[in-house]
């Protein structure tokens, strides 16, 4: 357990992680690791570790308003969707998204894969922690009313297709 110190501590004096370590949530049978929150970067940037299981369909494809967002892949082989191109993305791999860009990510393949998204500016990680309280709710996902669903991707500035830009 860290205490207040710790956390007064990392801030004014930076942090270190180790393998295993950050707070992890579960959203829809993926793992995500928070590395560094926007409390952390003073609202700069978000990242978060993902490790995903095999054949994960992914979200809806969608775009962020105002997230430039950067997928690093660290293992196995993500399925990335950037607007029409789906590219098979394995370790090594780096995608970048701008904000208005609708894009989606998967995993086809048999094992899991784990990569880090980067999101800028900061403060993604408090949708992600909100969409995991609204699964825990639901007793089927996606639910028959998607109105929830809908109003907490507006409130974060992340839409479904078309984007304004197209």
């Amino acid at each position: 357990m860290k205490t207040m110190q710790f956390e007064e501590e990392k801030l004014n004096s930076g942090f270190v992680y180790l393998p295993g370590e950050g707070k992890t949530i579960t959203v829809a049978g993926e793992n995500i690791t928070f590395k560094a929150v926007s409390e952390d970067t003073k609202g700069s940037w978000t990242l978060m570790e993902f490790v995903v299981p095999p054949h994960f369909s992914g979200p809806p494809p969608h775009w962020h308003q105002k997230e430039t967002e950067g997928f690093y892949v660290l293992s196995g082989t993500l399925t990335v969707q950037i607007e029409a191109r789906t590219m098979s993305a394995p370790s090594g791999s780096f995608a970048l998204i701008p904000p208005g860009v609708i894009h989606t990510f998967a995993n086809h393949a048999d094992e899991p894969v784990a990569f880090l998204s980067i999101l800028s500016p900061g403060g993604f990680e408090e949708f992600v922690e909100e969409l995991a309280a609204m699964m825990q709710r639901e007793t089927t996902w996606p639910p028959t009313d998607m109105s929830q669903y809908k109003a907490l991707n507006a409130k974060y500035g992340m839409f479904s297709p078309p984007s304004p830009s197209r």
